[in-house]
């Protein structure tokens, strides 16, 4: 994996051009908070999408098939494996 892109906010406040210029189709996506109300919308950016189950749950967010969720500890594993981590 090359960048985990970690994303706390609805897609509506980033400027979409610029994440499709910045996030490669190696890169992974994870949604954290409020992020995981547009999980569908980030899908364009990465098929490596996943949304913290936590905050999903909280959220009242049900997965699709297509959707995977991630614990805490799996959080985790993914920040250590990636290269490079952006928080926006």
């Amino acid at each position: 994996m090359s960048t985990l892109h970690i994303f706390s906010k609805p897609l509506s406040h980033y400027c979409n051009n610029m994440l499709a210029n910045l996030i490669t189709a190696q890169d992974s996506v994870l949604l954290v908070s409020d992020a995981c109300y547009n999980s569908r919308q980030f899908k364009q950016f990465s098929s490596a999408l996943f949304l913290l189950k936590e905050d999903a749950e909280a959220r009242d967010i049900s997965l699709s098939h297509n959707e995977s969720a991630l614990d805490y500890r799996q959080f985790v594993e993914l920040t250590l494996n990636a290269k490079n981590t952006i928080t926006w």
